[in-house]
């Protein structure tokens, strides 16, 4: 979405809360650990949920995997999603919708890769063969991508184990030997490097695709039949949100400090996602088609079922 048309649905929404006199719909947002979630951060705290017509609480959720389950049982209106989880929950009789796009990985921005421990001599994909891979969650989207990135250099991801790990734990269990590799993200990757705990092996983000969508917003198809203005009112938040952090990158960062709980120098030096308040029908299709060639979906869901147009 370009700027003026940013600027377009601010101003719309904005008037639609004031001469609908819109009371303030309550939403509880979902979110995990990541940095790509800033705008929502600013949102709130800038005042641009209130603005438009939102009465939004924040709450970290330690494992993204159960947000979806959440929204379902209405304790989250709004979850922070990935593409591999959104189409698992879908299939599984979750009726989602994308509200706003979060976060991407583009070639030019690397913010994932697959580290080796320093003894292990892990080279090449064929070099993961038999080894201990530890994954944020199996079935999760950086999992589903290094099984990609294995299929297309012909190694069946079956012969490796993938071990669950959380982000911070990677490192320590790659120098304790637990694990051979693992898939980190920022800031974690970087100081697994820096740190000497492992090597880059690849940026293999970069390889299955030049940019692909990594996270967005949803709310259930149930939610925004019941409050039919919150989805577009909720995108207008957001993009309003990021034109705001080009002129405030600053104290955009600083919101990592209370909202994820870094430390401040970590805050206001680690690599940020790339972001982007659009989600088209191509990026969603792209998840389809890999998540159904690696198995994890039949490939029933079509990308107009969970794009919520009428978010703008």
């Amino acid at each position: 979405m370009k700027i003026h048309q940013i600027a377009g649905l601010i101003a719309l929404c904005a008037s639609i809360a004031t001469s609908q006199a819109y009371a303030g719909v309550k939403i509880v947002l979902g979110y995990t650990g990541a940095n790509a979630f800033i705008p929502a951060f600013v949102a709130k705290d800038q005042g641009f949920f209130e603005k438009h017509g939102l009465d939004v609480t924040m709450q970290l959720v330690p494992v993204g995997s159960t947000i979806a389950g959440a929204m379902a049982g209405g304790s989250l209106q709004v979850g922070t999603l990935t593409p591999s989880a959104l189409l698992v929950a879908q299939e599984g009789g979750i009726d989602l919708r994308i509200v706003a796009g979060a976060s991407f990985q583009d070639k030019n921005h690397v913010t994932a890769g697959v580290v080796a421990r320093n003894e292990s001599e892990i080279k090449s994909a064929q070099d993961f063969i038999g080894k201990r891979v530890g994954v944020p969650g199996i079935n999760a989207l950086q999992h589903i991508a290094f099984v990609k990135w294995l299929s297309d250099r012909g190694v069946d991801s079956k012969q490796i184990r993938f071990v669950e790990a959380f982000f911070p734990q990677m490192s320590d269990l790659l120098r304790a030997g637990q694990l051979d590799a693992a898939l980190p993200v920022e800031p974690f990757l970087g100081r697994i490097i820096s740190g000497g705990s492992g090597y880059l092996v690849a940026s293999y983000t970069a390889d299955i695709s030049p940019r692909y969508v990594e996270s967005f917003y949803t709310m259930t198809k149930e939610f925004i039949e019941r409050n039919p203005t919150a989805a577009q009112s909720f995108k207008a938040a957001i993009g309003e949100a990021m034109l705001w952090m080009k002129e405030n990158q600053a104290a955009a960062r600083r919101t990592q400090v209370g909202y994820l709980k870094f430390p401040e120098e970590l805050a206001m030096t680690i690599p940020l996602s790339t972001l982007g308040l659009e989600v088209t029908r191509e990026d969603l299709q792209f998840w389809i088609d890999v998540s159904k060639e690696v198995g994890l979906i039949k490939g029933t869901v079509k990308p107009d079922k969970i794009l919520d147009t009428n978010a703008g």
